[in-house]
């Protein structure tokens, strides 16, 4: 017989995304890449970000990431350095098939060569400060910061 705080439970637990991301920083240069989303996108069209993308279903924190890396800029050779953060949001309105929690890595690369995918029309390498004046986006904002916090 089930009691009330695993009906409550049932009852209130719905389905959420799961996203990785990263801070890849130029391991010569200590850069950090951003790309901006592409003007079509239907969620934050035009902001400079960092990399981030839903994990599929099955998959794994760290194979999802250099998945995403991967499709979104073309880099294969990746290290993961740590996870710098955790953050959750909305995509889109607040409902419950629009919520994502997500990890954000550091992760470093020697090669400065990126090829976009459709999702993004340009792409910058900036110093972490550069980068930190360049983004308006506080949750991108945030990124830069945990990154410049653990790289000290």
């Amino acid at each position: 017989m089930e009691n009330n705080k695993e009906k409550s439970k049932k009852k209130n637990t719905g389905r959420f995304l799961v996203a990785t991301g990263a801070i890849i920083e130029h391991k010569k240069s200590r850069e950090i890449l951003l790309l901006k989303r592409s003007l079509k996108d239907d969620f934050e069209p035009g902001v400079w970000e960092d990399i981030t993308g839903r994990l599929e279903q099955f998959e794994e924190p760290e194979s999802g990431l250099k998945r995403e890396i991967f499709e979104e800029t073309g880099l294969k050779n990746i290290k993961i350095v740590k996870p710098l953060k955790i953050f959750h949001i909305f995509r889109g309105k607040k409902i419950k098939a629009n919520e994502l929690v997500g990890i954000i890595y550091w992760c470093q690369t020697p090669s400065k060569k990126v090829i976009l995918s459709e999702e993004h029309v340009e792409y910058k390498w900036l110093r972490p400060k550069q980068a930190l004046k360049f983004v308006v986006h506080p949750g991108i904002k945030k990124d830069i910061l945990a990154f410049i916090r653990e790289a000290k």
